[in-house]
């Protein structure tokens, strides 16, 4: 199309040098009219272990040589949350404990349970993905301990609700007037 505008022009310009005109001035570049538009907005990564809540338990086989290792890992994780300037990282790591099973799984290695209650819902609960944006500079060496402590690469979470409470033990009855108090 460029090639046919240029080839006209030039064949209009031909034809007024040859009836003795003086050419036309080419038109002015045409410019689109400037519209303001917003850069456009990048969708927010999708958690890669998301917890819906209101409380959920993330599995980790721990090989029974790592253990120290593994906890180091998740002590980090817990002070990097509780000094975030994110409030949402904050109250994730208020609700976030981990448990050790005190005997050793059938292959030898350690369970740990992470109890999260209250989950913040839909937020980001993959320790390694935690770990390289509250700390990139040490990221790559935490998730290394972390991967190399498990006995598998995944972990298995579950996301729970309550089903089952308990029942608040009911108040005593009130003594009847001029009645010694039990003991």
């Amino acid at each position: 199309m460029r090639n046919f505008l240029l080839t006209c022009g030039a064949v209009v310009l031909s034809a007024r040098a040859l009836a003795g005109q003086a050419p036309a001035p080419p038109p002015a570049a045409q410019t689109p009219a400037t519209t303001t538009t917003p850069p456009p907005t990048v969708p927010p990564v999708p958690a890669a272990l998301p917890m819906a809540g209101p409380t959920g338990m993330v599995y980790h086989a721990v090989k029974a040589d790592r253990t120290a290792e593994f906890e180091a890992v998740m002590t980090r994780l817990r002070d990097l949350l509780a000094l975030s300037a994110d409030p949402v990282r904050r109250k994730q790591g208020a609700g976030w404990r981990v448990f050790r099973q005190a005997t050793p799984l059938a292959d030898g290695s350690v369970l740990y349970v992470s109890l999260i209650d209250p989950v913040v819902p839909n937020a980001e609960y993959d320790v390694p993905r935690l770990l390289a944006e509250a700390a990139p500079a040490e990221a790559a060496q935490l998730y290394e301990q972390f991967r190399d402590a498990h006995v598998q690469p995944t972990v298995q979470a579950s996301n729970l609700s309550v089903v089952i409470a308990p029942v608040a033990a009911p108040a005593p009855p009130p003594a009847a007037p001029g009645a010694a108090p039990t003991p």
